[in-house]
């Protein structure tokens, strides 16, 4: 489980910033957001020099990696929520950082790990929180990136309808595959038939106004968006099994 804890709290922390159009707009943001999943995932490897100099390279390639992103037209947009309203992001980010400074400094006095440390050392909620992150946001760039080619080519079909409506197609995908995920996770795989139906249902109107071309690309998203949370998903229960 170490192993998966560098291997993965290391991708994770490196990638969500650049999956984050609200982390991405600044260094100290995407900063600040690998720093912070990058403790909470090495924490209970501390103070390891190896974990430790992990710990300081993931910030440095996630600033690099969300200044490639700055200059990405395609990438996600951000929702002005995050962008208008900086605290709601920054607030819990700052929690989370101290503490996980203070599960992985803080001991009792008998030498067992204080409650934080406990609480960001159980190796089977990091897989659950790692795989919520991964399907809900980093695989929100992972069907960008599939779609690429097919955005482009809509794009100069739809025009100002299709990018007014990007940063709230992002939120629209987080939610969608973090309920796919949540269902996998539950031993309810099947809900995520409706979790599509109901975007099915919404889009219902926009398919019939559209070309042929629109229905084809709903479709590659979706799909391209299920298969990603659900993989995710069943990763995780094969890791916790």
């Amino acid at each position: 489980m170490d192993l998966l804890r560098v291997v993965v709290g290391a991708g994770i922390s490196v990638l969500l910033s650049y999956s984050l159009p609200w982390a991405r707009r600044t260094w100290w943001r995407a900063a600040l957001v690998a720093l912070a999943f990058g403790l909470y995932a090495l924490a209970p490897l501390l103070p390891g020099w190896g974990p430790a100099l992990l710990l300081l390279a993931c910030p440095a390639i996630a600033v690099a990696l969300a200044r490639l992103a700055r200059g990405d037209e395609n990438a996600q947009t951000s929702p002005t929520l995050f962008n208008d309203r900086p605290g709601l992001v920054l607030w819990p980010l700052g929690a989370l950082v101290g503490a996980c400074l203070l599960g992985a400094l803080v001991h009792d006095a008998s030498g067992s790990v204080a409650l934080a440390a406990r609480l960001f050392g159980d190796d089977r909620l990091f897989v659950v929180v790692a795989g919520f992150v991964l399907a809900t946001f980093i695989g929100g760039e992972v069907v960008t990136h599939l779609l690429r080619p097919f955005t482009k080519a809509l794009d100069e079909e739809e025009g100002a309808e299709m990018r007014s409506l990007r940063g709230a197609g992002a939120v629209i995908g987080w939610l969608e595959r973090s309920l796919i995920y949540a269902f996998v996770l539950a031993g309810r795989p099947e809900g995520a038939a409706l979790v599509v139906a109901v975007k099915a249902l919404a889009r219902f109107p926009d398919l019939r106004a559209h070309q042929k071309g629109f229905a084809e690309y709903f479709m590659i998203g979706s799909l391209s968006s299920l298969g990603v949370a659900a993989f995710v998903g069943f990763a995780a229960l094969t890791i916790m099994s």
